[in-house]
């Protein structure tokens, strides 16, 4: 129990998983298959023997989302340059060899949102689930968040975002702390993208997409936060600007977050990136980045303390290839907190 390590909570947020914690609390995001989540659960059950993983929830409606025909150019295009790659090389594959096709058939919004639904599926997997049928949500459906926990998390309510191509949420539990009852919240928001991925729908935009997601999380946590602490942890996908090293994330999004007023010790202790071109799924040898991985508290008198976790480094096989890897393509955030 946190009471008996010193008197303090040291609660996680991580955009992936990683080995070995020495934490009480863990949120974790992008654990998408329920045979991942099962390795995860083994993998952490001496440590971790409470945990809650949100059930996949697919949405598939009967009318077709492409037109009969519609996805030749482009799947033509996947099998002709990429029906070799590997799965870890194929969406790159798709991006490089076929992005006037993609860009062509983003102009119907409903097509290519299905097309997105099926990430990583096969030409005849992506036709069969867009031309018979409209498949809404990448993964089927999963939401990729869970909370690993070292003391007893009893009931976790769960509140579904409106959200495009991936499913979104956020889970709270009440759970024991030094300072008494707190309840956390584990999230993981929709991210901005630029580029080549087009937004899915004909009106709105990735960015408002995940304001809307944090302006209703914000009043979700107001509606049900029984106890004077908050812990919102994990993957928001927006942060400040912190000098040349760490760039904003959807900076008006952050503000949204920042308006409340509730410390995220990380950046006051740490201000490094989590999400950094020096990683080595980033492939970039860049020092900069940006902060969207948080632990943000509220209620608590601190000290607080934070760092920065799972930066060590191997190799890992991908596509017969030996690379350099960490346990995610995001560094962890670890926050400890002592006393009320």
């Amino acid at each position: 129990r946190a009471a008996e390590d010193g008197g303090e909570v040291r609660a996680v947020g991580v955009g992936g998983v990683g080995g070995a914690l020495v934490a009480d609390l863990v949120c974790l995001q992008e654990v998408w298959a329920p045979e991942h989540v099962t390795l995860v659960q083994e993998a952490a059950a001496d440590s971790f023997p409470y945990s809650h993983f949100p059930d996949p929830a697919q949405e598939i409606l009967d009318e077709p989302a492409c037109d009969e025909g519609e996805l030749d150019t482009f799947l033509g295009c996947v099998e002709e340059n990429c029906s070799d790659a590997c799965t870890d090389e194929l969406v790159d594959c798709v991006f490089d060899a076929c992005a006037p096709e993609f860009l062509w058939l983003a102009s119907d919004k409903t097509c290519v949102g299905c097309v997105m639904a099926n990430v990583g599926g096969t030409a005849d997997e992506v036709r069969e689930s867009c031309e018979s049928q409209n498949v809404l949500y990448a993964y089927d459906g999963s939401y990729g968040i869970g909370l690993l926990s070292r003391t007893e998390l009893g009931e976790v309510d769960e509140h579904v975002f409106d959200s495009s191509t991936n499913r979104r949420m956020v889970m709270h539990a009440v759970v024991d702390t030094p300072a008494g009852a707190a309840d956390a919240y584990c999230t993981h928001l929709t991210a901005v993208f630029s580029g080549p991925i087009p937004y899915p729908h004909e009106e709105g935009s990735w960015a408002e997409e995940q304001a809307g997601q944090i302006e209703d999380m914000l009043a979700w946590i107001d509606e049900t936060r029984s106890t004077d602490h908050v812990l919102l942890m994990g993957d928001l996908n927006t942060g400040p600007e912190l000098g040349e090293d760490v760039v904003a994330e959807v900076a008006d999004n952050w503000e949204l977050l920042a308006a409340t007023g509730w410390p995220d010790p990380y950046l006051d202790a740490v201000g490094a990136c989590t999400f950094c071109d020096d990683n080595p799924l980033q492939g970039g040898e860049d020092s900069q980045g940006s902060i969207i991985d948080h632990v943000i508290v509220d209620g608590f008198d601190g000290p607080f303390s934070g760092e920065r976790i799972m930066e060590d480094t191997f190799t890992v096989d991908r596509c017969g290839t030996e690379i350099p890897a960490t346990v995610s393509d995001h560094y962890g955030v670890k926050v400890t907190l002592e006393g009320g």
